[in-house]
């Protein structure tokens, strides 16, 4: 379960601080590279996000996740690696698009190597 595996949605969570969220967890891994590693990488991402956005859109969420009905869906990238400027540029593009349509979308920088064994 990571990035490198775009039709399997990695983690899902319902957390007791959040109550009136369904979190879903895309695991990112992978260091950014140069340029033309920053593009496929980017390309990766995207189609795990589409991935995750079928799955909430199709309603898909509400039959795999007990009580996500009616919380509000926030998918949550835990990246290993500080974002490039691309990516980041990327992250505040999907932001805005899915907060449009009822969606939250955030990145989190994890500090520790455990995100690699996921």
């Amino acid at each position: 379960m990571s990035i490198t595996n775009p039709r399997v949605i990695d983690i899902w969570a319902t957390p007791k601080r959040e109550p009136d969220s369904v979190i879903l967890i895309i695991t990112d891994h992978l260091e950014w590279g140069g340029k033309a590693e920053q593009g496929e990488h980017l390309l990766m991402l995207q189609e795990k996000i589409n991935t995750y956005i079928a799955f909430i859109e199709s309603g898909e969420i509400y039959s795999e996740i007990p009580g996500a009905y009616g919380k509000y869906p926030i998918i949550r990238v835990l990246g290993l690696y500080e974002l490039p400027e691309q990516a980041e540029c990327f992250m505040g593009r999907v932001t805005e698009t899915l907060n449009e349509v009822g969606i939250g979308f955030e990145f989190e920088l994890k500090a520790d190597e455990s995100i690699r064994s996921l």
